[in-house]
Formats: structure tokens, sequence, C-alpha cells
């Protein structure tokens, strides 16, 4: 009797020895979910469901960044074998390390970025906390990204309730009110405009970028804050995006134990919403 009662145990303990990092989705038997053993076979097979989604990701990202990383290099061998190969004018040797230059200027913006997002996703980037106005830090940002906004003639335009104060790391919620804002920029049509809402909704400090472009396909909407994401990957490497900019917002906005929401409506545009507690 004690061998048939603890036969299942057996069991599940030789399935789970055959589970390795290339076998994560294998499950231990579970012959009857509703008793003790099963109990503990279905909470064994979530976690194995778990740490199955977690190594995806973690692969998706590493061939995500090594594709990513690919791209600069590859146009930086490309331009420099074909100044090697090719008698060429001090001007045009000129244009041709420009284009280096501009190259493995992005390949330093990615490192930085990915090790922006190893750091805090680890936890090894504490809050700076400090007392400072909302009001006073979407003006900051609003005035830095004018200048791009200027180049489609976009017109920003900032709606501030006064005397709303945050004790919260300012160079984090500016960095990910900036990513936001430059991304409705970079997204917008020409001519449009593209509105900053700050006030207080439901108890929580809110930030509102609300623009006029052509909004977030249903698809997409899952995914948008997902890193190296992109709705129209082709147009976002041209203008020089790497699809890290929104996954950075969100996470810098979750250590502050706040949250984004998305707001797509059917006439259009989209509202990228930050919610912080007071």
């Amino acid at each position: 009797m004690a061998g048939r009662a603890l036969r299942p145990v057996g069991e599940m303990a030789a399935a789970a020895r055959r589970i390795t990092s290339d076998s994560l989705e294998s499950r231990l038997p579970n012959p009857n979910p509703h008793d003790e053993l099963g109990q503990l076979a279905t909470v064994l097979n979530d976690t194995l469901h778990r740490l199955e989604s977690s190594f995806d990701a973690l692969k998706r990202f590493t061939a995500d960044a090594s594709h990513e990383l690919r791209t600069p290099l590859t146009a930086l061998r490309s331009v420099g074998e074909a100044a090697l190969r090719e008698a060429r004018s001090p001007e045009e040797l000129r244009e041709t390390i420009g284009s280096m230059l501009e190259e493995a200027q992005r390949l330093h913006d990615l490192a930085d970025t990915l090790l922006l997002l190893a750091r805090a996703g680890s936890g090894r980037m504490p809050l700076q906390r400090e007392t400072f106005s909302l009001e006073a830090l979407v003006t900051d940002v609003c005035e830095r990204l004018e200048v791009l906004a200027s180049e489609k003639n976009q017109r920003i335009e900032i709606t501030s309730a006064p005397g709303i104060f945050l004790n919260a790391d300012p160079v984090l919620l500016r960095q990910a009110v900036t990513n936001l804002l430059h991304n409705a920029i970079r997204y917008s049509p020409a001519d449009s405009l593209i509105r900053v809402v700050t006030g207080k909704r439901g108890g929580d400090v809110s930030m509102e970028i609300i623009d006029q472009g052509p909004g977030i396909p249903e698809e997409h909407r899952q995914k948008i804050f997902d890193r190296f994401h992109r709705i129209d990957k082709a147009r976002s490497r041209a203008d020089g995006g790497t699809g890290l900019g929104l996954a950075l917002a969100k996470l810098f906005v979750e250590q502050h134990h706040g949250r984004i929401e998305l707001d797509c409506p059917a006439s259009g545009g989209s509202t990228f919403r930050i919610l912080l507690p007071p």
C-alpha cells in the first residue's frame, strides 16, 4: 500500500530529473490534480511554465539585441570596405568617416540603453528621490524636444494643473516623459498638435501625452512596451529608433510603483498616460 501511494512521487521525481533548460516545455505527470500530490504537481508545473516563458523571453531578447548590434556593425564594415576599395577625394573620405561615426554613435547609444535596462531590471539602480514640481519637469521636457517638433511643424501644447509636487527620482521620470513625447513626435504627422496634460486622476498623479498620429493597431497594443518591439521596423531603424524607448519608460514608471496606460480612440491618435501614486 505504501508503494502504491508513493509511486506518483517517484514518477514526478523521475520526470523532474529529465527536465533541462532545453526541455522546459515538459511537465510533471499529474493523474489526479485534486489530491495533495496532484496539487503539488500543479504548482510545480505552473513554475515550469513561468520558467519556460522567462527563458523564451531571454532568448528573444538576446536574438533581438544581436540583430540590433549587427545592423550598425554591418554598416560600419560596408562603408569602410567601400572606402578602401575605391580611390576617393578628401571630401568623399570625410563623408565616409562621418557616416562611420554616426553608426558608431548608434552602437554606443544602444549599448548604453541595454546597460541601463539591465541595471534597472536587476534592481541595481536605486531611486534618488527628491521633491519637485511636476509642471516644471514637464515644461523642461517639452522645451528640450520642441526643436524636434518644429522640424515637422508640430506644436506642443502644455496643460498643467498647478501645485502638483512629486517625491520621486526626477532623472528617471524625466527620461520616461521624454521617451513618450519623442515617440509622439516621431510618429505624428507634420502640422499636427501634441498635447501634454498633467493633473489628478482617481487619486493618482497623471501625465498624458496625446498625439494625432495613426494610433496603435489592436494587435500591437499588448506588445508595444516590449523590448525591441516595433510596429514599422524599417521606418524605426531608418530614423535611429532602437525599439527600447517605451520599454524603458514603462520600467522607470513601475520602479515608482506607477503604471502606463494606452488609449487609442476610434477617431485616431494615441494617449499614453503615466499614473503615479501621490
